[in-house]
């Protein structure tokens, strides 16, 4: 995953990112956060996605706070998707909307009001064709590589079955979220 990353952000899109034994890692990767991995057939990781708690340090607030016209979100029930990437020559073509259906599903799962994230604007209408609507939390921002945001992501069971429905899921699309279930009955 970190090496996708890797290739992904400081190689195609030239971003200015921490790259340690061939590993992008950063300030956000901790014990807290969660991370959503699709494998290819062969099973090396060939998309991803980081969720983080807005509770603690998350990109948003700490980073790019200037995004954010009023207050920066921080609720037990908002949660922040960062490091979305995809290997262009082995993700299936519909991954954006399978990594989007994977965010709402763990999101209904803890019960979250939504998702906040500093996406590339082009991030925008794929998150539209996915059948998710981003809602921008202010301006936007140069960055010297792309055009930043800060997005809102409402999580509801009605996006859920849309992005479902356009990613081609009959059912979950995470799965060891029955695993999940089980750990947090148990704890």
């Amino acid at each position: 995953m970190h090496q996708l990353r890797r290739s992904v952000f400081s190689e195609r899109l030239g971003w200015n990112v921490n790259v340690i034994n061939g590993l992008e890692l950063d300030q956000f990767d901790l014990p807290e956060a969660h991370y959503l991995v699709h494998y290819a057939p062969g099973g090396r990781v060939n998309a991803c996605t980081r969720l983080l708690p807005t509770t603690g340090p998350y990109l948003l607030a700490d980073v790019f706070p200037i995004l954010v016209e009023g207050e920066i979100p921080r609720a037990h029930d908002i949660w922040e998707s960062t490091r979305f990437c995809a290997d262009r020559a082995t993700a299936p073509v519909n991954i954006a909307a399978v990594l989007m259906a994977g965010m709402l599903e763990f999101g209904q799962f803890l019960g979250l009001r939504a998702y906040v994230s500093v996406s590339d604007i082009r991030m925008e209408p794929i998150m539209r064709r996915a059948g998710w609507n981003p809602v921008r939390l202010g301006a936007t921002v140069e960055t010297g590589t792309d055009t930043a945001a800060a997005e809102w992501l409402e999580v509801s069971p009605e996006y859920l079955a849309r992005v479902r429905r356009r990613a081609g899921a009959t059912g979950s699309v995470i799965a060891n979220l029955g695993e999940l279930r089980q750990e947090r009955v148990a704890a």
